[in-house]
């Protein structure tokens, strides 16, 4: 008479169950910053009202510098070593802005397309009917990290913010103190 494996894989998987854990993999950070100081805690102004955001700095001796642009707005920014950097100061700009040459974009307002969740119904079927027509997915205002993202991606989420859905872009920078 042969023994069926049945019995043999629910006790493999029953002895799996009583291993001891392995410790999580911890990945090693995208970039090493360059000081422990506590993180800088700003309000950014969304569709949804003022949201607190905190950001890790970068620098030894910093601040952040939050500045509003109403569109169109002129920027010159490139990536360097450093991040994405500020290479002309703002008051040699149009829109005369606050930025300084050596400022380090960190964070902007963008769109994104998405389904609101807070709008009535709950997320039921009936809201996800409606989402195939196109009811209750609109632009949303979100912030986005910069601080590490090629400019030629940050330029490309950078361009959701177009007259049709704002007059403004919110943009922080980080500044070194000296």
């Amino acid at each position: 008479m042969r023994s069926s494996p049945l019995p043999l894989c629910v006790v493999l998987a029953a002895a799996a169950a009583f291993r001891a854990p392995v410790a999580p993999r911890v990945s090693a950070p995208r970039t090493r910053l360059a000081s422990t100081r506590e993180d800088f805690e700003i309000e950014v102004e969304l569709e949804q009202g003022a949201v607190t955001v905190q950001l890790s700095p970068t620098m030894e001796k910093s601040e952040l510098v939050v500045a509003q642009y109403p569109l169109p707005f002129f920027i010159d920014i490139e990536r360097t070593k450093d991040g994405n950097m500020v290479t002309k100061d703002g008051s040699q700009q149009e829109n005369d802005g606050v930025e300084r040459v050596g400022d380090r974009l960190r964070a902007f307002t963008y769109y994104e397309v998405g389904q609101s969740l807070d709008e009535p119904g709950g997320g039921g079927v009936i809201s996800m009917l409606g989402s195939f027509g196109g009811a209750s997915i609109k632009w949303r205002r979100k912030l986005f990290d910069a601080t590490f993202t090629p400019w030629d991606k940050a330029l490309e989420v950078l361009i959701t913010n177009e007259p049709r859905r704002t007059d403004s872009v919110t943009m922080v920078f980080e500044r070194r103190l000296e």
